[in-house]
């Protein structure tokens, strides 16, 4: 079978035919294949799935040009174990007899999408603007691209604008066939009692297809008390790589002091930490035990995310008896390394906010693998305020003038648990407070360099409309003066991460107004298209923020013809989530 690549059992496999007329000449019904080939090669050379490996892409052997060849097609692509469908037509073909036709034969569940270049001489455009509308008239959703090929030559191939479209394309079909069955580790309940962070089992199943596993803390009390669950010599290996490679002689175990006298320990390199003591060793080992623990457990269960239930029961209730902060090992799982090298991200959510997990999950795999960082919003500066600490501080506001985060606010970004350390360019150890946590532990603790641009947001959920909502903005992480960087890190949690970010489009003043938890998501390479595409196949509405533009040209994706012929994405998205 004509896979791309050599096929590889387990992953998800996307499918590609040609639509085509059966009265056209040899060299034009050639001409048609190539372009279909050429299609699915762009496809495996540009998805990546989030442990690195490619999708299989698997493209028919022949072209669909009547109803038999539909038939015969249609058994190929299911043999294949296609998943998803992408019709690419060079000319005119009649829909009813071939693209529909082939498809009547899959679920109509599967993700379905069309692409296609805008030539004239047997124009592909009005076949997928035909058989777009037919499936749109149906009540299906076919996302289409219509972008740029030559008109002439047998070898037909985009150009790089149209490739970038069918990429961002390409992502919201891999993710929304890919999630289909996969599962996550929901440890407890959420560590807050957050009504924002609810598991929520059958939403989660039913737009997204990922199912949960709701596992007891005390099973992994019990494994932690009893050193099961992990390897002594691995864990050996993991406190040797901790203390003597990724954060050599940055492990504090005197958070509180750093607190109460101010230390500078982000920006002036000049403070030492402390000999760590027997009982500080004990502590680092079970943070990095209970990473172990986790780790194995999810191979286990074929996990691809995890939430954990750190406050409260686990680590902070004196009523019965306070564990380790689970902080380190939630930032490992989020991290792209560990001891072993680089590694695959897991997302993984602290305080078991499974809200916040599934934006994760889904920005990890529409940014194929990227990390995401996962901070609380915890609190926004204002221009005004800004300035106002620009001037106590003695420095020359004149010169800021022109930062972005003079102009347009910034968010402090502060978390203790799941910030990654792709996003640190040094990090550090901190001891967990004793007052907050009397389990102890050690947490992660760093500022995030300048420049970093992705994607933040966050998923909510409501009971009235019983949907997904996606609130999110372009958004840039900053720098700021030290003496600044200080007094706004030691305003929060000193030792737990801060990232300093700028949206785009939306002012401080409005986005202090408009997230819809205390938890925010970031990731890079997730243009806003992409997410849009695939916000359609998962039917999340979202939510456009005040005094932005409903379409820019290059940034959003075109609406769906369905979506146009039902009232707009809203009311569309409503009605076939059935609350229309």
């Amino acid at each position: 079978m004509p896979f791309i690549r050599k096929h590889l059992p387990g992953a998800v496999t996307l499918g590609v035919f040609v639509p085509c007329d059966p009265r056209i000449d040899e060299e034009s019904r050639t001409r048609a294949f190539n372009l279909g080939a050429m299609t699915a090669r762009l496809l495996s050379d540009v998805l990546r799935l989030p442990d690195g490996s490619r999708p299989n892409v698997f493209s028919c052997s022949r072209l669909v040009d009547n109803e038999i060849t539909a038939d015969q097609g249609a058994r190929e692509l299911k043999a294949a174990g296609a998943e998803a469908l992408f019709m690419v037509p060079d000319t005119w073909f009649f829909p009813g007899k071939t693209a529909m036709a082939l498809t009547a034969h899959f679920p109509p569940s599967l993700p379905l999408a069309c692409v296609g270049g805008n030539n004239a001489p047997k124009p592909g455009v009005v076949g997928i603007d035909a058989l777009v509308g037919a499936f749109a008239q149906t009540g299906r959703l076919c996302p289409m691209i219509i972008g740029t090929t030559p008109e002439t030559g047998l070898t037909p191939e985009y150009d790089q604008k149209t490739r970038d479209e069918i990429a961002d394309l390409g992502y919201a079909v891999l993710t929304a066939a890919a999630l289909r069955g996969k599962r996550y580790l929901s440890a407890d309940t959420d560590s807050m009692q957050m009504e924002t962070a609810l598991n929520h089992v059958h939403a989660a199943r039913r737009f997204f297809g990922l199912e949960s596993t709701r596992e007891s803390m005390k099973l992994f009390a019990d494994m932690l008390r009893k050193k099961g669950g992990y390897d002594p010599n691995e864990l050996a290996a993991l406190r040797d790589w901790v203390v003597n490679v990724k954060f050599k002689d940055r492990i504090f175990h005197n958070a509180e002091e750093i607190s109460r006298r101010r230390l500078p320990v982000y920006t002036s390199g000049a403070v030492r930490p402390p000999a760590l003591s027997a009982r500080d060793r004990r502590m680092l080992d079970d943070g990095l035990a209970l990473y172990l623990i986790l780790r194995n457990a999810m191979r286990d269960l074929g996990a691809v995310g995890g939430g954990w239930t750190n406050q409260l029961a686990w680590g902070s209730d004196r009523r019965g008896l306070p564990l380790c902060t689970a902080d380190i090992a939630e930032t490992l799982f989020n991290s792209s390394e560990d001891h072993t090298g680089r590694k695959p991200v897991i997302p993984f959510a602290t305080e078991n906010d499974v809200q916040g997990l599934l934006t994760m999950l889904l920005y990890n795999y529409l940014s194929g693998g990227r990390p995401t960082l996962f901070m609380d919003f915890r609190k926004v500066y204002e221009p005004w305020e800004i300035l106002r600490n620009v001037e106590e501080l003695r420095l020359d506001a004149e010169a800021l003038r022109g930062e972005p985060w003079m102009r347009r606010g910034f968010i402090e970004g502060n978390n203790s648990g799941s910030a990654s350390l792709d996003y640190a360019e040094k990090a550090y150890l901190f001891n967990a407070v004793e007052s907050y946590f009397p389990g102890r532990g050690f947490s992660v603790g760093f500022v995030s360099p300048r420049g970093i641009r992705g994607m933040a947001g966050r998923l909510a959920y409501s009971d009235l409309s019983g949907m997904f909502t996606m609130i999110q903005d372009e958004a840039e992480t900053q720098a700021l003066p030290p003496s600044l960087t200080e007094r706004v890190c030691h305003a929060s949690d000193y030792s737990w991460p801060h990232t300093f970010l700028t949206f785009d489009n939306v002012p401080a003043s409005s986005a202090k107004m408009g997230i819809p938890a205390n938890h925010l998501h970031m990731v890079m390479d997730l243009p806003r298209r992409r997410w849009q595409h695939f916000s359609d196949y998962a039917l999340v509405l979202n939510r456009r923020w005040e005094n932005t533009p409903e379409f820019q040209e290059g940034i959003d994706r075109a609406e769906p013809m369905l979506w146009r012929l039902n009232g707009g994405e809203i009311a569309s998205k409503m009605r076939l989530a059935g609350r229309g």
